[in-house]
């Protein structure tokens, strides 16, 4: 049984990658694409906001585009009282685009920002 479940999970791959090629055209090698990430230039802290009680962690998705500008801020995962800081903060952040053969490219950054409650003396 886990030989044949072992074998379909390698044709459906194959079938796959066949797929994914276009009728006539060379596959490429690996080695022929350079993906270089998106990085940031410079980023602002997030302050902890004064009328918050909460602590944890809020997970933004950024599409940095081919100029490496913020694009479009999604929240993967927020919090109530401390989502609205993040989003403020990551609006002055700047961001070097990706590249892709040398070429700047869309794409995206995830972010997370880890909120703790301020210890007062």
């Amino acid at each position: 049984m886990r030989r044949f479940v072992l074998l379909a999970t390698l044709l459906a791959f194959g079938v796959g990658v066949l797929l994914a090629q276009k009728p006539g055209e060379q596959p490429r090698e690996k080695s022929e694409l350079k993906f270089e990430p998106a990085g940031v230039a410079a980023a602002a802290p997030a302050d902890y906001p004064v009328k918050s009680i909460a602590e944890g962690t809020v997970v933004l998705q950024v599409t940095v585009s081919a100029a490496g500008e913020a694009e479009d801020v999604k929240v993967l995962r927020g919090i109530p009282s401390l989502t609205e800081e993040a989003l403020r903060s990551i609006k002055k952040w700047r961001f070097t685009a990706a590249r892709l053969d040398g070429k700047p490219v869309r794409s995206t950054l995830t972010v997370a920002f880890v909120f703790t409650r301020p210890v007062i003396p």
